[in-house]
């Protein structure tokens, strides 16, 4: 494991990074750990940094998301990712990082590709017709279950009743 001294100087993120690799730096990579929520209105990440030595630093950071807005939320998430791979590069080469702005390792939002969401599940149709035994609404599923087993519409106890009387 290499011994930095720590400097006093803040370096840019770029010369950071720079400063890491001259330093041996093989793998820097980051991970999710917390997504902000409803009740948990932060972003939580970890930077792990890989040196050529075979040492391992690990660095965790949060930031907090300021609305629940989608856009506010990736913010947050870019912006502890950032802050994790700072804090982890600081630690790694002795330095102190000043970030002016975003890294230009991040990217503006219409950048990003949109994330693929699941279709929504159709809303099953009501059936109009009542169970033909007892007269309790149907759900779907029962009518259809009950139309094509019993050739009429029962509930789930009619449907039971009518099985065991068979």
């Amino acid at each position: 494991m290499q011994s930095v001294p720590s400097q006093a100087k803040a370096l840019p993120y770029d010369a950071l990074l720079k400063k890491a690799k001259d330093l041996g730096l093989r793998r820097l990579e980051t991970s999710v750990l917390r997504f902000p929520s409803g009740r948990a209105a932060y972003a939580v990440c970890s930077a792990t940094l890989e040196a050529d030595d075979g040492s391992i630093y690990r660095e965790v950071a949060s930031v907090p998301a300021v609305s629940s807005s989608g856009e506010t939320q990736s913010r947050a998430v870019e912006g502890a990712c950032l802050k994790a791979k700072e804090r982890v590069l600081e630690a790694f080469t002795g330095h102190r990082c000043k970030l002016d702005g975003p890294a230009p390792a991040q990217r503006a939002m219409s950048d990003v590709a949109p994330v693929p969401t699941q279709p929504r599940k159709t809303l099953e149709p009501v059936p109009n017709e009542a169970c033909s035994e007892c007269g309790a609404p149907l759900t779907y599923g029962h009518y259809e279950f009950s139309t094509r087993m019993f050739r009429r519409p029962l509930c789930a106890a009619c449907q039971i009743n009518t099985a065991t009387s068979r």
